[in-house]
């Protein structure tokens, strides 16, 4: 097909690349805020302090190098069986395993910094808020016996989460919007191809490679 007839396919069926777009986008976007259950994030952050010196400016090398290994381990640390068995006991969640908590939380390190940001994902926006509250709270404390050290501080408690991180209906529209769309232009196409049905001169001389020697035109008698 030459990019001319491409274009005349293109104009001929631009209702229906229009249309069926845009149908198919919308029953998208209302399954999945039907559908979808609402999920919700929460995040606390810890903040690694060095006791050996009295300000940054005091660190050497070797120190900052540990320093860097320490959040490290720390980050590991947060999701142990440990920590998060024993926010389940104190939290009271008989219908939560440490491992499916474990799937919950993610512990991110700002920037490469000494900063932790614990977040927890969980339907209910009130429980993913006290869980972060309390793995922050357990940590800081089991940290002293884990690593005998206390140079852990909480900087930023978690709070009700207002609007869901999951679904994105918005998101999920336009990205079926564009797929479809190009999906339905790709249909329309691939049936141009296979239809083999001869309607024009040009078609007889392409498809059968004969010369059209004249054409009777049609009248349209009453």
């Amino acid at each position: 097909m030459e990019l001319k007839q491409f274009f005349i396919l293109l104009r001929k069926k631009l209702i229906f690349i229009i249309l069926i777009p845009i149908i198919v986008s919308v029953i998208t976007c209302v399954m999945s805020t039907l559908l979808i259950t609402p999920v919700y994030e929460a995040s606390a952050t810890l903040y690694v302090t060095n006791q050996k010196t009295n300000s940054e400016a005091d660190l050497t090398y070797d120190e900052m190098l540990t320093n860097q290994q320490l959040v490290k381990d720390y980050k590991e640390l947060i999701k142990s069986k440990l920590v998060l068995k024993t926010v389940v006991e104190e939290l009271g969640m008989q219908d939560l395993t440490p491992a499916a908590l474990s799937s919950k939380v993610n512990v991110y390190s700002k920037n490469n910094t000494r900063v932790l940001e614990i977040r927890v994902e969980d339907k209910d926006p009130i429980k993913c808020m006290e869980v972060s509250n309390k793995i922050c709270e357990v940590f800081t404390k089991l940290s002293t016996d884990i690593t005998k050290s206390n140079n852990i501080n909480i900087i930023d408690t978690a709070e009700i989460p207002i609007n869901p991180i999951k679904p994105k209906p918005v998101l999920y529209m336009l990205l079926t919007l564009l797929l479809s769309t190009f999906a339905t232009i790709g249909t329309f196409y691939l049936l141009e191809l296979l239809n083999e049905t001869i309607k024009t001169s040009e078609d007889i001389e392409t498809y059968l490679g004969l010369s059209v020697l004249g054409t009777i035109p049609s009248f349209n008698l009453k």
